[in-house]
């Protein structure tokens, strides 16, 4: 008997503890400082991705949980039970170009600081002769 008021006692303890609400503060703030507050507090929503093949990254994703990878459609989401897309035609592939790495002007500073730091390191001796 006494468990079961022990174990009746704390249900409702916990259940008038999870509904209750916080006690208004009396604390006034500043008009300035709720301005922002509010401010530093948007978020700007993600783009979403369009329906089809997209590249992100380099890695061509589509909008049902496949992965393009070495030429094969890869599910990578959760099972859907339909057939999987056909893979991003090759104008697709083609149009989307790596951009080149820029190389620095040869006369810069940062040219003539790698050049400097391939002329000091050292190259391994070479291994032709022998020592009979």
């Amino acid at each position: 008997m006494i468990r079961r008021t022990l174990i009746v006692l704390t249900v409702v303890a916990a259940t008038v503890s999870l509904n209750a609400e916080p006690a208004p503060s009396t604390k006034q703030t500043s008009v300035k400082s709720r301005k922002k507050s509010s401010a530093t507090l948007k978020v700007a929503p993600a783009t979403p991705l369009v329906e089809g093949w997209n590249n992100v990254n380099g890695e061509w994703i589509h909008s049902d949980g496949y992965k393009y990878i070495n030429g094969q459609v890869v599910r990578t989401g959760t099972q859907t039970h339909k057939l999987p897309p056909k893979p991003p035609s090759k104008t697709l592939l083609k149009s989307v170009k790596p951009k080149p790495a820029p190389t620095p002007a040869p006369n810069s500073a940062a040219a003539k600081a790698a050049e400097k730091e391939r002329n000091l390191r050292q190259q391994p001796a070479s291994q032709t002769g022998t020592h009979l």
